[in-house]
């Protein structure tokens, strides 16, 4: 067996160079674990996933992200899809990179025939009654 010094240098969280584009993740777990190094370490929630190996740390924007779509109970997540993404954002008034979650948009139903199965009611719509000019007004005559 071969030891590799860069093998003690992988992390088992996601970072933002480990993601080129958007990548949808299935939520195996949520743990708490205590993370950073030296006095910057607190604890933190982290998402595991069922078709990745690493899991995601989950900082207060993110936390809210999904917290806001699946609720505050992080143990019905499993099952859920969260989408990762990288991006940069503001740190010490520098741009640095960083992963965000979004959450994928609900998909449709669709019926046997491949129409959506939500009734779409049809509304008549009239166009706008259309207004009288002054010359109309002035061009009334009255009777006396």
């Amino acid at each position: 067996m071969v030891l590799l010094a860069s093998s003690f240098d992988q992390s088992k969280y996601l970072n933002a160079n480990d993601l080129t584009q958007e990548k949808s993740f299935r939520i195996k777990s949520v743990t708490a674990e205590i993370v950073g190094r030296g006095a910057t370490q607190e604890q933190k929630p982290v998402v595991w996933f069922t078709n990745h190996k690493k899991g995601l740390v989950l900082n207060t924007t993110n936390n809210r992200t999904i917290r806001a779509a699946y609720g505050d109970n992080m143990e019905v997540w499993s099952g859920k899809i969260i989408i990762v993404f990288p991006t940069q954002t503001d740190f010490a008034g520098k741009l640095v990179p960083a992963l965000r979650v979004r959450i994928p948009p609900p998909k449709q139903a669709v019926a046997g025939n491949g129409q959506p199965t939500a009734k779409v009611v049809e509304q008549e719509i009239l166009p706008p009654e259309p207004k009288a000019s002054l010359q109309d007004d002035l061009d009334n005559e009255i009777n006396f």
